[in-house]
């Protein structure tokens, strides 16, 4: 049961929201496009928990954590959520580091299932994909009250972190943003080819609010006519950016780069609109985020996450031509070559190309 609108706690909610939008929208004191999601929001928690501009706005909870000196989180002792049983009005910003679903669940009793979740698993060593047990994601991804994120840069954390203050505290919608957060990836050379399309210029407020909504373009315009989608979540950004860079350079095919920060809101939106659609079979037909984004095209889509290939694929039915999901249950190692081979044989197998292009591209990359 909600309060109603009029009342205290949601009226102060929202206003503390509104003062953490404020103190968002400032020009960032890091370049959010070259530093971590981890950094980025450490540094975006500490400003809205004790900047000026948000006047302590917003309830910051760091679950087993001391703060480092670059401001994100690390994990050596413990800080206990109990302010959180007191009240609702201030906004929420969880950070916590759940490794399994049971101690997810731990989370969201203390946070009530409410508020913005954010996990940085994926910095510890593990021996799952990302750092969380497979049946984590796939819980996320089938819990309504969820919304999760995989953002890649600092600047999609921002307008993550945005959408949801305005979704939650502003509109007063139920349930939770859960964000998963990496470090500085280790890999110079992903790295730069990210950079590539990642620090050339800040979002523009249309990139901002399609992140938000799920996936948004980062290549720059090209003349020449596009020949496959390659679609990254998170780290995987940087790896579909390497396989692009190996395609023009090496088999001179375009392709364009697509920042996914989050598949399942995708396929969530493209169920609600055909949903809509069907039963409003008169009116003008709603047309869904990720179609609006692919639909002008026919080349193969490669959609590419840090999790189970299932989580990519669940945007596979609503793509025009061959769609390819790619996940770390693979059996093929998820590197720039691989998605480059992938990317070739899916245009063979479309008739585009001859098929001896995939074989001498896996003997040029040596995959044999």
């Amino acid at each position: 049961m909600h309060s109603s609108p009029s009342s205290p706690p949601l009226d102060a909610a929202r206003d503390a929201a509104q003062a953490c939008l404020a103190a968002l929208a400032a020009p960032p004191a890091l370049p959010l496009r070259q530093v971590s999601p981890r950094r980025a929001l450490g540094a975006m928690a500490r400003s809205l928990q004790m900047g000026p501009a948000a006047a302590n706005a917003i309830r910051v909870v760091r679950a087993e954590v001391t703060q480092r000196h670059d401001d994100a989180w690390n994990v050596t002792a413990s800080a206990s959520a109990w302010p959180l049983r007191y009240g609702a009005e201030k906004p929420l910003l969880y950070l916590c580091r759940p490794a399994s679903l049971q101690a997810l669940s731990g989370v969201l009793v203390d946070a009530r299932e409410r508020g913005i979740v954010c996990s940085d698993a994926e910095t510890q060593s593990s021996r799952w994909p990302k750092g969380v047990q497979p049946a984590l994601p796939a819980w996320l991804a089938a819990q309504h009250n969820c919304m999760p994120f995989d953002p890649a840069t600092g600047e999609e954390v921002r307008a993550i972190l945005r959408a949801a203050l305005e979704t939650l505290y502003v509109e007063q919608q139920p349930g939770y943003y859960y964000l998963a957060i990496h470090d500085e990836n280790a890999d110079e050379d992903a790295d730069e080819d990210a950079d590539e399309y990642a620090v050339a210029a800040p979002l523009s407020a249309a990139d901002t609010a399609a992140a938000s909504l799920g996936m948004y373009r980062v290549s720059p315009p090209d003349p020449a006519p596009c020949r496959v989608r390659l679609c990254g979540a998170g780290r995987m950004l940087a790896v579909v950016a390497g396989a692009a860079r190996l395609l023009q350079e090496d088999w001179d095919i375009a392709a364009q780069v697509w920042s996914c920060p989050s598949y399942t809101r995708l396929a969530r939106d493209a169920q609600a609109a055909e949903q809509w659609n069907l039963r409003h079979p008169r009116a003008i037909p709603r047309l869904a985020h990720v179609r609006r984004c692919l639909d002008d095209s026919a080349a193969p889509v490669i959609a590419v996450t840090g999790y189970g290939q299932h989580i990519a694929g669940q945007i596979g039915g609503y793509v025009r031509g061959r769609f390819i999901a790619v996940g770390a249950d693979a059996m093929m190692e998820v590197s720039a070559p691989w998605l480059a081979v992938t990317a070739l044989k899916a245009l063979a197998d479309d008739g585009a190309l001859p098929l001896q292009f995939v074989e001498y591209a896996l003997r040029r990359y040596a995959l044999l």
